[in-house]
Formats: structure tokens, C-alpha cells, sequence
């Protein structure tokens, strides 16, 4: 408990943007968040404090009263203010000294409320106000990572069903196609070729991947998700790619995956290397490890093997 509740009430009041009198009134009359008391009676406040304080004071904002909001959940905080359009003023946020993690949790939770209420238009606005105000690296990694893993999760769930997860795979693809766009890459760039195999048919990972090897001057030949091995090979032999990447991330039990991979090692020369990466990644080590890929934890990690990788020639 002490871990999760770490923060000081000046903090709090500069990451929410509510005075530590306002913060106080709140808790005393209407409960609305319950701060750690230390032995000096200090108030500590945990993360999640900051993101409903946060919110309280968003849909304030947008004309509704604190009596009226207190009690409601933070789910239906984040409805109040995609109804009220304030999703649209997320920037803001970012500007007004509130951490990068705060920050990031607010984007994830408003993403998650849009697409639980099919508001592509709202999904759309919030990851590109996102895309501004972080670093690709940040958005990649500490926000479309972690909300697409969210959205999987509640779908395995039955939190969310299956088409909210495809509309959220809609816009953030076309997102990252975007973002793949404005890399001025050239011709004479080393060409890595990046899919899913055949089972897996989640892409999110691959298209971060291949988003991330654009960003770090790669050509990237992108074939989506769910491709038989000899596919793959066809299309790296001939774009005389210098790397595959590939994805695994569900199922991570899939008895095939095992001669894919097998047969996609095979089909390419030794001088190719091989990526694996994603949430399921671990459940192949195995069959990566035998076959001489190498596999990715992170795009940190990604980035660093692309860069080791081009510098050999």
C-alpha cells in the first residue's frame, strides 16, 4: 500500500492542476479519493488518485458540479468527458507540469473509454493529440503498447468484444501508416521485411515494429498479419531484405509456430538475421533460441540490434 501511495499533496496538486485547497475540501466533503495517512499524518496519494483528481476537475471543467460527479467511477468520468468534447483539450494536460506517466494514463484511459463507446472519431483525436505531445519512442512504446494489450485483455475477457477491438486496430493502423509516411527513407537503405506467421493473427506488434525500423532508416516491407513461412521468404529473397521481423503475441500455445519458424529459417540465407518479438514471444524460446533468431523484449532493444545490425557493413 505504501509503494502505491508515494505522492505528497503539493505533487498532486501540480499534476492535477487543482489547488491543495480545492484537493482537501473534495476528500472531506464528498470522498472522492482516500490518500494514505503516515504516522506524521501526512497525506501520500497513489497513482490512481492523481488520474481521478485529474478527471474530477476536467468534467468541472465542463460545467458539471463536484456534488454531482464525486461518487461516479472513473469509467464514467472518462463518458462525461468524451460526451463534453474535452478529450479534444488532452494537450493541455500534458503542458500543465503533469507527469509523463500521469499524462500517459490519462491518454490510455480515454482511448480505452472511446473505443468502449465506438467513438472512432474521438480514438482518432486522442492518439494524434498523443502523437504531438510525446516522443515516437514514448508513443510507441508507453502508449499504443500498453492500450492495444489493454484492449486484448478485455476482449479475452469479454469486457470488450471483437469489434471494438477492430475498430481500435482500424485507427491506430492507419495512425502508424502515417507516421511510417513522414520517414524520408531511400532506396539504398537495408530492406527488413515484417509480419506476423501463419496463426497469428494480431498485428499490433508487427506495425510498431515496422514503424520502429522506419524511424531508424529502414526500408520496410510491411505484408501484415497471419503469413505461411514460404511467403515470407518469397518476399525477403526477392527485396534482398538484410532482416525479418516478426510478431507473437496470441495464441502462445499454437503447436505450428514451431515448424514456421523452422521453415522460414531455412528458406533464407544465413546472412539474414531474424527478429522475433511481442507478448508471446516467450512462449516460443525455445524453437527462437534452435533456430538462431534473436528475440526482442522491447523496442529499445529492437532499435539497438537494427542499429548493431547496419553497422556491420
Amino acid at each position: 500500500m505504501a509503494d502505491e501511495h508515494k505522492h505528497g499533496i503539493k505533487t498532486v496538486a501540480t499534476q492535477t492542476g487543482l489547488t491543495q485547497f480545492t484537493i482537501r475540501a473534495w476528500e472531506k466533503r464528498y470522498d472522492v479519493v482516500t490518500p494514505l495517512r503516515t504516522e506524521t499524518n501526512r497525506r501520500l496519494y497513489s497513482d490512481a488518485d492523481i488520474l481521478r483528481l485529474t478527471l474530477l476537475r476536467l468534467a468541472t471543467e465542463a460545467g458539471y458540479s463536484i456534488g454531482r460527479i464525486a461518487d461516479l467511477p472513473t469509467e464514467e468520468l472518462l463518458e462525461i468527458i468524451g460526451t463534453e468534447g474535452m478529450i479534444a483539450q488532452i494537450p493541455a494536460i500534458a503542458k500543465a507540469a503533469v507527469s509523463e506517466e500521469t499524462s500517459l494514463r490519462f491518454y490510455i484511459a480515454s482511448c480505452i473509454a472511446a473505443v468502449n463507446q465506438f467513438e472512432a472519431q474521438a480514438l482518432e483525436s486522442t492518439l494524434f493529440a498523443a502523437s504531438v505531445a510525446f516522443s515516437q519512442p514514448v508513443f510507441l512504446e508507453k502508449l499504443i503498447t500498453p492500450l492495444m494489450q489493454e484492449i486484448g485483455e478485455q476482449w479475452k475477457t469479454g469486457a470488450l468484444q471483437i469489434a471494438h477491438e477492430h475498430l481500435a486496430l482500424a485507427v491506430v493502423r492507419t495512425l502508424l501508416g502515417n507516421i511510417y509516411q513522414g520517414f524520408d527513407v531511400s532506396a539504398t537503405m537495408p530492406n527488413i521485411v515484417v509480419s506476423t506467421p501463419r496463426g497469428q493473427l494480431h498485428e499490433i506488434g508487427a506495425l510498431i515494429a515496422g514503424t520502429t525500423a522506419a524511424s531508424q532508416g529502414w526500408r520496410v516491407t510491411y505484408l501484415g498479419p497471419n503469413l505461411p513461412a514460404e511467403e515470407i521468404v518469397r518476399c525477403a529473397v526477392q527485396n534482398s531484405a538484410k532482416a525479418v521481423g516478426l510478431s507473437l503475441i496470441y495464441p502462445t500455445d499454437d503447436p505450428n509456430i514451431a515448424n514456421e519458424l523452422r521453415k522460414l529459417r531455412r528458406g533464407l540465407s544465413k546472412n539474414v538475421a531474424v527478429f522475433i518479438g511481442g507478448s508471446g514471444a516467450i512462449a516460443y524460446d525455445a524453437v527462437i533460441r534452435a533456430t538462431g533468431a534473436v528475440r526482442v523484449d522491447d523496442m529499445p532493444t529492437f532499435r539497438t540490434e537494427l542499429e548493431a545490425l547496419r553497422a556491420e557493413n
